[in-house]
């Protein structure tokens, strides 16, 4: 069966982790600001494509008849009833992948990308964070509390600064957390709520931790700034979070 996939190019917000998993198959659409559109679908095999319509995290691309086309252990989202919930997201990535694995070799950069993956992992579990997707070369996650959200990010930072004092070298990795309500279906969230993390994440350089003011609240940051969010029509205020 053919796939039939389209990109709802008004759900889409650059985060370009289709591009990624699928260079030959998407590329940014010409004439907009970081929108994707689909290029070839025969360039890429079926199941690296059903990868990256997954990493979308605001599910701007989509696969018609999923059903058919899912693993089987993911079809039971189809039928899950939509709730609305209040959860604190988290973004992550890798700054600069593309450089780093260019610099390094791709055998290099798929062990690199094992031990990232296993270290934020771990964290993610040890403050009880709800891995919702990896994008790639980071992940979207959804924690009950911002107090579990920042203290995982903290740790993330801390762990990787570590390792770059014991052993040389660690991925410049940023973050992005913000608390909203969204809407549940099953394991996947959506709603302004994901767009407005997405967005701030994207906001962090290499080893900082952007996030809503009302998130941080009580944290050790930076004077709050207001910053308008590609897609969002009002200002938002973020600040960054001291970890060190």
């Amino acid at each position: 069966m053919a796939l039939q996939i389209r990109v709802d190019r008004h759900r889409c917000i650059g985060a370009g982790n289709c591009i990624v998993l699928s260079p030959t198959a998407f590329d940014w659409l010409e004439g907009e600001f970081l929108k994707a559109d689909i290029v070839d679908l025969t360039s890429v095999d079926d199941e690296v494509l059903r990868q990256a319509v997954l990493s979308c995290p605001t599910q701007a691309i989509v696969i018609e008849e999923v059903e058919e086309l899912l693993p089987w252990q993911l079809r039971g989202t189809r039928t899950a009833e939509p709730r609305r919930v209040v959860k604190t997201f988290m973004f992550t990535d890798i700054v600069k992948s593309t450089n780093l694995v260019e610099a390094i070799g791709d055998e290099a950069w798929e062990a690199l990308l094992r031990w990232h993956d296993q270290t934020l992992r771990s964290l993610f579990s040890a403050h009880r964070g709800e891995e919702v997707v990896t994008t790639g070369d980071g992940f979207f996650v959804g924690f009950d509390s911002p107090d579990a959200a920042i203290g995982c990010a903290t740790a993330i930072q801390r762990t990787l600064s570590e390792h770059r004092q014991a052993h040389g070298f660690a991925p410049q990795v940023r973050i992005g957390v913000h608390a909203s309500d969204a809407t549940q279906v099953g394991r996947d969230f959506k709603g302004k709520g994901v767009h407005e993390a997405a967005r701030i994440a994207a906001l962090a350089e290499g080893g900082e931790i952007v996030a809503s003011k009302q998130t941080a609240i009580g944290y050790t940051s930076t004077e709050p700034r207001s910053v308008t969010l590609k897609g969002i029509s009002e200002p938002i205020e973020i600040v960054t979070i001291d970890w060190r």
